[in-house]
């Protein structure tokens, strides 16, 4: 996507992340990437999307954080290079190993489960956006949490032994 842009809000504390995430989201068509934390309590929301969509949720995630006091900075970068994408969003490549390590461990559920509950969230999203027969909607992904996500990669899995 050629408009595609990158968006990043620090700040303070766990509630700041929230706070920013969910204003964001419901602010524009835009995705979360992931919450990534950082030492001494700061935490990096990434949100990916249209470059409009992006600046106008950033806009937002400033507007709500700043009112609590645990806004620390923010930037978007407009039409980001495929060097920086690939710092945040994963290549096709990474996304078949992905599959793949899942898929050789899948000949034990009690495995399958407790690699799937060893990944981050936001690599059960990528994994569930790859695969078609996910209970899980597509537009809903982006929402669902880490045990509905390992519930229902788990369910797929558990399937595919029988």
């Amino acid at each position: 996507m050629p408009n595609e842009a990158l968006g990043l809000i620090e700040v303070k504390g766990f509630l700041g992340a929230v706070v920013a995430a969910d204003t964001c989201l419901k602010a524009a068509n835009v995705e979360l990437i992931q919450c990534e934390v950082i030492k001494g309590g700061l935490t990096t929301v990434e949100l990916t999307g249209d470059v409009g969509a992006v600046n106008a949720a950033i806009e937002a995630g400033k507007a709500a954080t700043e009112s609590l006091g645990c806004l620390v900075s923010s930037h978007v970068i407009a039409r980001m290079s495929e060097e920086t994408k690939s710092l945040f969003v994963p290549t096709e490549q990474e996304k078949e190993e992905v599959i793949q390590e899942i898929s050789e461990v899948a000949t034990i559920t009690d495995s399958t489960e407790q690699k799937l509950r060893e990944m981050k969230v936001i690599d059960l999203r990528k994994l569930a956006y790859t695969l078609d027969n996910v209970p899980i909607p597509k537009s809903k992904i982006k929402y669902a949490n880490k045990e509905k996500l390992v519930h229902a990669l788990k369910d797929i899995y558990g399937r595919s032994e029988n």
